[in-house]
This record gives C-alpha cells, sequence and structure tokens, in this order.
C-alpha cells in the first residue's frame, strides 16, 4: 500500500512540476500557498515586511503591491495603518502629494495616536507650502512623541523658514537631545546669527 502524500507535499511536488512549464505561476502559487499557512495577521505582517523590503530597495511597485494587499485585506488586521502609511511613502516619493496626504490621513484616521503618520504628512505639507497645516501635523506628532527628534528638526525648519528664530532653535536643541545627528538646521540657524 503507497502512503498517501499530505497537501504541502502535493502542493510542493506540482510546484516543481510546473515551474518547467511557467516559472511565474509558480510565484504567485508559492506567495498565495505561504499565506495560506498563517492567519490574517501574519499574512499582513509578511506582506508589509516584504513590502518595506521592496521598499528598500526602490522597487516602487512591488512594494506598492504588498501594501495594497493589506489594505485590501477583508480583515482587521492591525496592519493596515502600516500599509496606509507606506503607501503613501511611496506617493511621495513619485510626487503624489495628494495621494501621499490621503493615504497618510487614512494611517492616523485607523491609528489616531500614530506619531510617524503624522510626521509624514506634515513633511508633504511643508512640500506643498502648507505652512500652518505642517506646523499643526509636527506639533501633533510631537504631542504623541515628545522625543520624536524628526519632527523637532523639521519644524525647526519650518520656523526658520518663517523667521521664528527662537522657536527654530529650540527645535533643532530638541532635534539634538533626541538623536537627530542633522547638521544643517544648525548651520542654517548660525548664518542668520542665530
Amino acid at each position: 500500500m503507497k502512503p498517501k502524500a499530505n497537501g504541502m507535499l502535493s502542493v510542493f511536488l506540482g510546484l516543481v512540476i510546473g515551474a518547467v512549464v511557467c516559472p511565474e505561476i509558480v510565484q504567485v502559487a508559492i506567495g498565495q500557498n505561504f499565506d495560506a499557512m498563517y492567519n490574517d495577521q501574519d499574512a499582513a505582517t509578511n506582506h508589509i515586511n516584504r513590502g518595506l523590503a521592496k521598499l528598500g530597495v526602490e522597487n516602487l511597485d512591488g512594494a506598492r503591491k504588498e501594501f495594497e494587499f493589506v489594505i485590501g485585506m477583508e480583515k482587521d488586521t492591525g496592519k493596515k495603518h502600516l500599509a496606509y502609511l507606506n503607501r503613501g511613502v511611496i506617493f511621495a516619493l513619485e510626487d503624489r502629494l495628494d495621494a501621499a496626504v490621503k493615504d497618510y490621513l487614512m494611517a492616523i484616521k485607523l491609528k489616531p495616536d500614530y506619531a510617524e503618520a503624522y510626521f509624514n504628512l506634515g513633511a508633504v505639507y511643508y512640500r506643498q507650502k502648507l505652512s500652518k497645516k505642517a506646523e499643526e501635523v509636527f506639533l501633533k506628532a510631537i504631542e504623541i512623541d515628545p522625543e520624536y527628534g524628526r519632527a523637532h528638526y523639521s519644524l525647526g525648519f519650518l520656523y526658520l523658514d518663517q523667521k521664528k528664530y527662537d522657536l527654530a532653535k529650540l527645535h533643532a536643541e530638541k532635534a539634538a537631545e533626541n538623536g537627530v545627528p542633522f547638521r544643517t538646521l544648525k548651520e542654517r540657524l548660525a548664518k542668520v546669527g542665530q
């Protein structure tokens, strides 16, 4: 009597045989079966991590697909705010600033205490020359996380542009205290005698 192959062995053998015929189908099938082995939470984490890895090597389309997979999941996995944030980063990199704003706002809606989303939203508003909105969301990021050095740094630049030198200097110092090693803000303050 022959032993029966378990389901995963059958899938594996099918994939090996399929690899000779059509490697693209196998790549998709492996991803789908991999996700099926885990619960929705693990699948969402897996896609976020794969998206971040692709983003890290500037594979924006591949990263976007990973984040959109999580966004499209029916069940709430507690990871959608991360997917929206990171898809927003891709939109910002592509200069699709309005789309980035929408994704950052969605990340904030899903996780209202998400300082990183407020910071990224502020960075886009700053690029759009919406200084008042940028200031508000940088301050919100700092309210959520008072040690958020990058938010202090960016707020310092905003105040420098507005010639609010005392505030710019204050936030440059707070940025340095919180591990942001950038010197540009301090150098620009020094040029204007601050």
